[in-house]
């Protein structure tokens, strides 16, 4: 019994020195983050348009057909610096439905284009909030991503992403505290 003591106070502890690791380049004042603007063509725009209303609306966000128009509207799109020449775009939805009405916790994709065709690498069900860092490390070629989900005025959760291959999926997560003017991030160790 004690050897199986040993062994799960060992794994977590493991797991709290990887997630300190992991936050150790991410500064409590990286964020929010904005990137530049990204210029879509028309023809780029509808087959987003066409791709979001394929989806569930959970999928999206809870929001009602009539709205769906009104966040495709209004959507912002903004580069995400990549080490290869390939368009990928943060997308994130205007106030409404789809985000909260401070511009803060919101529905968010990472799109890439290959011509006109949008390919999601990561979608609201998993990636929302506000984007709080762009990574200076990546994998396969992506930027790792932080991003922020206020809780209060005092508290955020921040949740990291890194690209598997195919999409993007949270890695860790963490809290970031303020009081008195000071920031810190404190690593959650699961």
């Amino acid at each position: 019994m004690r050897f199986l003591l040993f062994i799960a106070l060992g794994l977590s502890a493991s797991a709290a020195v990887a997630q300190s690791d992991l936050w150790a380049h991410v500064g409590p004042q990286a964020g929010p983050q904005r990137l530049q603007p990204a210029s879509l063509s028309d023809a780029q725009l509808k087959s987003f348009a066409r791709l979001l209303r394929k989806q569930k609306p959970e999928e999206i966000w809870d929001c009602e057909a009539a709205d769906l128009n009104d966040l495709i509207k209004g959507l912002r799109f903004e580069s995400i610096p990549i080490a290869t020449q390939q368009n990928v775009v943060l997308a994130e939805a205007p106030a409404g439905c789809a985000r909260g009405g401070q511009g803060a916790n919101g529905a968010m994709w990472v799109v890439r284009f290959d011509g006109d065709s949008p390919a999601l690498l990561a979608t609201p069900k998993e990636f929302s909030g506000w984007l709080f860092s762009v990574g200076p490390f990546s994998s396969h070629g992506y930027p790792d991503i932080v991003l922020g989900w206020h809780m209060s005025a005092m508290k955020a959760n921040l949740s990291y992403f890194r690209f598997e291959g195919k999409s993007y999926h949270m890695i860790g997560t963490a809290e970031l505290q303020t009081d008195d003017e000071k920031q810190k991030i404190v690593p959650n160790p699961k």
